[in-house]
């Protein structure tokens, strides 16, 4: 089975992608897979530009890396499907005929749909993958311009596949159109459990990684952790860990030096995914607070080390957090404060492996390209959804 695989951009070192680590999965599985890589960003992103081939642990990538600027919306999309047309062509060249195209996020998928159902009138099977948060909200509070792009793509692709149920009935309500659910898949060559089985009586490390954005809420977590443990940090070591960057920095490290937190809570910055893997196995839990989740894959890749996670009712974390693997908390400083205690003070109830082998079982590589082949193998039958 060919695949040609459609994302946005790729980075340098590969990291970071969902849409290569599914590649990744694919291959494992059997299939012939490239991918074309379509980078529109910014010119201050520094990077090669051009189009241009690379290959990464066996899989072809041809990097489509040019700036269109800021344009608007309807030129941006007339000019990444010319420039997508000229590299999907370029890859049949070498790679020949496809038996799937299998782009990735609204934007990309709306330059894949158009430009192979319209311009190019190709037959192969086109599936989109889903992972958009804006579409994650009711089609009223869309911006006009991406729920008609939506409506589009959903309707005219061969196959849909969202990465959590919530995510799969707001498509369905939207736009009438049903989705499989398949996970997003993580690398288990970074995340894997180390033996570690949990936290003492004397010291406990709480983990968090995110974008610092006000839906990741790490205010909310920073004032629920002091809530939690202000009356004993001088008999108990509990410390807070939070890996990301982003706009909220400055207020975050200002609301930590406010609350007198700067030996118990700590900016950790942005790192690479093997040194996050790295911490994890220092820490005992991991905790994300977010307003809104399209799935949720940081709290899987923590569970995949082995931790037990505190997550909010945000959406795509309600598909797999289980009690055996962790909590859910309520919506306010209170309910994080106590979320953090309990996990604190139970963390023993939790079985390290169990979540590991749990987080294995939905999201591992093995689990997720098993599912996406079936998709292919339902859309070659001509069978339905379901």
């Amino acid at each position: 089975m060919k695949v040609c695989i459609v994302s946005r951009n790729i980075n340098n070192d590969y990291t970071g992608s969902f849409e290569f680590d599914q590649a990744m999965a694919l291959k494992k599985a059997g299939c012939d897979v490239y991918v074309i890589s379509l980078d529109f960003r910014s010119v201050r992103r520094k990077r090669k530009l051009g189009m241009y081939t690379d290959t990464y642990k066996g899989i072809s990538v041809l990097r489509c890396s040019f700036p269109i600027g800021p344009v608007n919306d309807k030129l941006f999309n007339k000019i990444g499907c010319s420039l997508f047309k000229k590299a999907y062509l370029k890859l049949k060249e070498t790679a020949g005929e496809f038996d799937f195209v299998h782009s990735h996020f609204l934007p990309v998928s709306y330059i894949t749909v158009y430009t192979l159902k319209n311009i190019l009138q190709d037959k192969t099977p086109v599936v989109v993958t889903e992972h958009s948060s804006t579409m994650n909200v009711d089609i009223e509070r869309m911006p006009e311009n991406e729920a008609k792009k939506a409506g589009y793509v959903y309707t005219n692709a061969d196959r849909v596949i969202s990465v959590s149920k919530a995510l799969a009935q707001k498509i369905k309500n939207n736009f009438g159109i049903d989705c499989e659910v398949i996970y997003n898949v993580f690398d288990s060559d970074i995340f894997r459990f180390s033996g570690k089985t949990g936290g003492s009586e004397s010291s406990f490390v709480f983990v968090s990684a995110g974008n610092l954005t006000e839906n990741k809420r790490m205010d909310l977590l920073i004032r629920g952790f002091y809530a939690a443990f202000k009356e004993t940090f001088g008999s108990k070591k509990t410390q807070l860990c939070i890996f990301g960057d982003g706009p909220e920095r400055e207020a975050l490290k200002d609301l930590i030096e406010k609350l007198d937190l700067t030996e118990h809570v700590f900016l950790m910055g942005q790192k690479s995914r093997k040194e996050i893997a790295d911490f994890y196995t220092k820490a005992d839990a991991f905790v994300l607070l977010s307003q809104r989740e399209t799935f949720g894959v940081a709290y899987i890749e923590a569970m995949a080390a082995g931790l037990p996670v505190i997550s909010c009712h945000s959406g795509g974390p309600e598909d797999f957090i289980q009690p055996e693997v962790g909590i859910f908390s309520g919506e306010n400083e209170t309910d994080a404060a106590e979320a953090l205690l309990d996990m604190r003070e139970n963390r023993d109830r939790y079985d390290s492996r169990h979540i590991s082998e749990y987080a294995e079982s939905i999201c591992g590589s093995k689990a997720v390209a098993a599912q996406i082949k079936a998709v292919y193998e339902k859309q070659t039958e001509g069978k339905y959804y379901g």
